[in-house]
């Protein structure tokens, strides 16, 4: 009986994890998908774990890992976003940990295909 709680117990760990992973995107998957880092960007101060700027399908680019979906923080960007901004940033993007400015309209396309 104990050896089937301990393989039961392996088993739901393991799918758990599976889960897990399929809801999270990385840094890596993006460049995979056309994303070319050029400078870290100081990520701690957004409660990020990694951050990028870059160029993504003719887009400049800053991308953002947060460690999931509920971690990432929308309200740290938004006024970076807002009409007549003085950083030029066009767009805002999330698809599950990943959040995106972008300079253009392009990028942000170029993530959502990364998430389906």
């Amino acid at each position: 009986m104990r050896r089937m709680n301990s393989i039961f117990l392996m088993v739901s760990l393991a799918l758990s994890g599976c889960g897990q992973a399929i809801n999270k995107l990385s840094i890596d998957d993006a460049k995979a998908a056309g994303f070319e880092k050029d400078q870290q960007k100081i990520f701690q101060i957004v409660g990020a774990n990694d951050g990028w700027s870059g160029e993504w399908a003719g887009d400049r680019v800053e991308l953002y890992l947060f460690s999931d979906q509920d971690s990432v923080n929308r309200e740290a960007f938004q006024a970076s976003v807002q009409p007549n901004n003085i950083s030029g940033w066009v767009e805002m993007c999330v698809e599950k940990n990943l959040l995106m400015l972008s300079k253009g309209e392009n990028a942000c396309r170029e993530l959502n295909r990364l998430a389906e």
